[in-house]
């Protein structure tokens, strides 16, 4: 790897890593949902930082190019935040069913009329 791209992808990866935290700080992210973007920024920088380790991978997966085994781990990202968010909303939409169903009994409770 040469230098301006170890700089580049080090400023890119802590870059990453301020931002999360900073989402964090102002309430825009919540804690719960922040360990696998903090997983993404540390995963940049350790992937610079230790790029013998990435090489050792390619080789395990036999992957020619180093370049290959990041967009690998980079879909792999994707599938996880995706499963996270399909989760989410899965629990949201069940406190959502259970809330309606509470209203509309506590609706019919109090004799109020049905919209």
């Amino acid at each position: 790897m040469y230098p301006k791209q170890i700089a580049a992808s080090i400023i890119i990866g802590v870059s990453v890593l301020v931002l999360i935290i900073r989402l964090i700080q102002k309430g825009r992210l919540d804690i719960a949902y922040c360990w696998l973007w903090l997983g993404v920024g540390g995963g940049m920088v350790l992937a610079v930082v230790r790029y013998n380790w990435l090489v050792w991978f390619s080789g395990i997966i036999g992957a020619k190019l180093v370049t290959t085994t990041l967009f690998l781990l980079g879909i792999i990202t994707v599938l996880l935040m995706c499963l996270q968010f399909s989760i989410v909303i899965s629990k949201h939409r069940r406190q959502i069913k259970k809330l309606t169903q509470q209203l509309a009994l506590l609706s019919r409770e109090h004799g109020a009329k049905q919209p």
